[in-house]
């Protein structure tokens, strides 16, 4: 039977009797101190969860959304969700690097036939936001709808409404030779750009299954609110498809922001009949406040993509659940909250608790003389507690003093064509990152 935080609290009196836990200034908080110190020491696998890395992964394209609770040196496994196929089913393991290494052995063409290593992630921090950025293996270059290298390279792009000074950029881009720059002005909240005279493609492959990406570079916050992506069979038959945020978070950042339009039938807007095998026009509008201009706006490379859904497992620092909700939560809010604990991994919890507890409690007494006496044993009590749990207990992850962290075996490192994980093509040495 699980605990409940109002029995824990009455564990730790018994630990440091005659205090008691409401003596603490922040009782909560001591208790998620005492939480985080033993998950930076041991990883219980009742802990476990399994989540979906945004909804797909896609070639050449690395950053994604990743849940907040996601640690670096507590990841499990990968596995494909079709299937639920393990990483190890894969031609190559899945290795966890550094932010520069990532960088480094997945940029165009670092490996020696020309691509780039593949089935490396790692977590990256950008202005306090979280993101795993994985190169993942499969053979899906994607359809360029439009390149946007000039605004007439394919077609020609004309504006609307409060989009102004449309101009082509080779100096700022992504992709290819250039990119489009405007401004937005305060004249109204609405404005765009729309191709004429755009060849035709055919996306009836990625309806259901795929996104459309582009890049959006953003000189300043709080402005843009929306961006609609019309794709157009006629000028009455078309898709239409609105986001709000970038696909790898959850708000618009300043600089280059990676835009994704699901192209998923239940989702999107379907004006008219449109024939998706032939798109012969697109559109961008952009919905702002109209508070204050937004110069040099770039945006550049529409292409759509098909995805492989990967979920990961992980140990979640999530040990509380709301007994109405039933949420999960990192800190205590309320003494019926849920401790979602084993019983020997609860005892730890106890341990750590009464440690932190009695570290606060003798620190108010002032006296150095019953710290001495007092707080060593509760220390020593608690890291024999994470000495036993770990005679018992198997953890599940990959040491953390490793410097990459393979995730899944290959079919064989001695391959049909004599690579590491070889299938052919597209080949990773797990110790060289830049073999390919």
């Amino acid at each position: 039977m699980q605990k409940t935080v109002a029995q824990l609290k009455l564990d730790i009196y018994r630990g440091i009797s005659p205090a008691k836990p409401s003596d603490s200034k922040d009782v909560n908080g001591a208790i998620l101190q005492a939480v985080e110190i033993m998950l930076s020491t041991m990883k219980p696998k009742e802990l476990s969860r399994r989540t979906v890395i945004e909804n797909a992964l896609y070639d050449q394209v690395n950053q994604y959304n990743c849940p907040d609770d996601l640690d670096t040196n507590k990841i499990m496994q990968w596995y494909r969700l079709k299937g639920n196929r393990e990483i190890d089913g894969f031609y190559n393991p899945m290795t966890q690097t550094t932010n520069r290494d990532f960088d480094d052995a997945t940029r165009n063409g670092n490996c020696g036939d020309g691509s780039s290593a593949q089935n490396l992630f790692t977590i990256e921090y950008q202005s306090s936001k979280k993101f795993i950025k994985v190169s993942e293996f499969h053979n899906n270059t994607g359809t360029t709808i439009n390149d946007m290298n000039s605004i007439t390279s394919n077609g020609t792009w004309n504006v609307f409404g409060n989009l102004v000074n449309l101009a082509t950029d080779n100096l700022t881009y992504v992709a290819g030779s250039g990119s489009l720059r405007f401004d937005l002005n305060t004249s109204s909240n609405t404005g765009g750009l729309i191709s004429n005279g755009m060849k035709a493609v055919d996306i009836s492959s990625y309806l259901n299954v795929g996104k459309v990406f582009t890049w959006l570079d953003l000189p300043n916050l709080g402005q843009l609110q929306t961006v609609t992506l019309n794709m157009f069979t006629t000028s009455t038959d078309y898709y239409s498809i609105t986001v709000s945020s970038p696909h790898d978070t959850d708000a618009f950042q300043v600089g280059q922001n990676l835009l994704g339009f699901e192209m998923d039938s239940s989702t999107m807007n379907t004006i008219g009949t449109p024939d998706p095998k032939n798109i012969n026009q697109i559109s961008f509008t952009f919905v702002t406040n109209g508070t204050l201009d937004m110069n040099s706006i770039r945006i550049d490379n529409v292409v759509a993509r098909k995805g492989v859904v990967y979920g990961i497992q992980y140990i979640s620092n999530q040990v509380f659940k709301d007994a109405v909700t039933g949420l999960m939560k990192w800190r205590p809010t309320d003494d019926s909250d849920i401790i979602i604990l084993q019983y020997d991994t609860y005892q730890v919890l106890v341990a750590a608790c009464v440690y932190v507890f009695a570290g606060e409690l003798v620190n108010g007494a002032n006296t150095t003389v019953i710290r001495n006496k007092l707080v060593n044993p509760y220390l020593n009590a608690m890291n024999a507690a994470f000495v036993e749990y770990k005679k018992r207990h198997k953890e599940e992850y990959i040491d953390e003093t490793q410097n990459l962290r393979n995730f899944g075996v290959p079919f064989g490192w001695w391959s049909q064509s004599n690579w590491y994980g070889g299938n052919g093509s597209n080949r990773h040495d797990p110790n060289n990152l830049n073999a390919g």
